[in-house]
């Protein structure tokens, strides 16, 4: 067996330490120490950190039927979102099938009066208020009711849902840190505050399904496109509130922080501010993917490079690292919405830019979550210039997703 390298850790833990410490921090420095195939340790648990785009392309898409999505993390993201598009059983599938046409383009483009209706409401409310604004709340909670509008037809509730999802996320990042979790024993050792989240999401969504039953009024809303997809019997409340659930997840806080780390960006950077709405979201999601983690798990022995994988063994890929390859794109910190027009995408490698994954699993949410980014850009472009209130502020904050630490204050500057 040819092993890979990969830092030596501590003797019983490992690397899980330095990764509950600083997981970005721990994998850029396993990279550059070893190379773009590194063997990690955690615990008992063996994982290789993949940043070679033919080797990811190797495990998401040309063998990705030798690996499955059976990991910690995504059995942690099950217990909020059941049997679901993110679970690693049959019902993911039946979920893409179901879900699929609903988000592609042409599906889309029609929520663009709803997109500009609420982005105008956002900005009103700052002209009103005046004064800087915290871009990280702001684009949370106008994404979170764009996508309850589209999935409900109403405003309905977005501000307890955000905030019980912005719980339920934490709490699941926690547990995948931790190399021991009672929760796996008996779900009545989650901790308090999960629980009551989780349930408070249920609510708000079980209601909506059972008021949308009794009321039998056609709805132009993906909840009423989803109950006319299940066939004659229909999918089950749980199987809607599985859906539902989510997409409210995966829907709303990834695109959320894209924008916010867009207008940071535009702020600092105001000759990049005048790249198309498209280019300046590309560029926003290769510096900051919000999926910036990806976890498989290897169903049989494999070897990729050089290198085996044992089965049961974990594989680990990090967009966030790939998007920073200086052989792929130079200068990588620098933000350069000009790296996706035409002619600088020609001859890049067609797997080193990967911010909704890749192959059979690729995020089915990718349409969606372009159209509504390139239309809060563009809204925000014909309406005001958002300046940094402290330049220094912005840091990345790994979670369940990329976050921001703390607020960013901008101050608007109207047109």
């Amino acid at each position: 067996m040819t092993r890979a390298p990969g830092p030596r850790g501590r003797f019983v833990s490992g690397v899980w330490p330095a990764f509950q410490r600083d997981p970005i921090g721990l994998l850029q420095s396993s990279v550059q120490t070893h190379g773009d195939i590194v063997r990690l340790r955690f615990g008992p648990i063996i994982a290789h950190l993949l940043n070679d785009p033919d080797a990811i392309a190797h495990v998401l898409s040309r063998h990705a039927d030798r690996y499955d999505k059976r990991t910690r993390s995504v059995g942690q993201i099950a217990k909020s979102c059941g049997a679901s598009l993110l679970s690693a059983g049959p019902e993911a599938a039946q979920h893409r099938t179901l879900i699929q046409p609903l988000l592609q383009p042409n599906a889309v483009r029609r929520y663009t009066p709803v997109i500009t209706q609420m982005t105008d409401q956002m900005l009103s409310i700052w002209r009103t208020q005046g004064g800087p604004v915290d871009v990280v709340h702001e684009m949370m909670t106008l994404v979170c009711r764009i996508v309850a509008r589209l999935l409900f037809g109403a405003d309905v509730q977005a501000a307890r849902i955000e905030a019980a999802l912005a719980v339920i996320l934490d709490d699941t990042w926690r547990r995948i840190q931790a190399p021991l979790n009672l929760s796996n024993l008996s779900p009545r050792f989650h901790r308090r505050a999960f629980r009551q989240a989780l349930a408070e999401v249920d609510r708000i969504v079980l209601d909506i399904i059972a008021s949308r039953r009794d009321d039998r009024t056609a709805q132009d809303d993906v909840l009423q496109l989803l109950m006319q997809s299940g066939g004659d019997a229909g999918l089950s409340d749980q199987a809607l509130r599985d859906a539902v659930v989510t997409l409210l997840l995966a829907g709303h806080e990834t695109t959320a922080n894209a924008l916010a780390w867009a207008m940071w960006h535009c702020g600092l950077d105001p000759e990049a501010a005048k790249a198309p709405p498209e280019q300046i979201f590309a560029e926003t999601i290769r510096l900051y993917p919000s999926i910036w983690i990806i976890e498989r798990r290897a169903v049989v022995a494999d070897t990729i490079g050089d290198f085996d994988i044992p089965k049961g063994s974990y594989v680990l890929i990090s967009p966030y690292l790939l998007h920073r390859n200086d052989a792929v794109f130079p200068a990588p910190d620098v933000f350069d919405p000009s790296r996706f027009d035409s002619d600088a995408a020609q001859g890049r490698h067609r797997h080193a830019y990967l911010p909704f994954g890749l192959g059979q699993h690729r995020c089915i949410g990718l349409h969606l979550a372009q159209w509504i980014g390139q239309a809060v850009i563009a809204a925000l472009h014909d309406n005001v210039s958002l300046m940094p209130v402290d330049p220094t502020a912005a840091q990345p904050d790994p979670g369940m997703t990329l976050r921001h630490k703390g607020p960013l204050w901008m101050q608007p500057d109207w047109r």
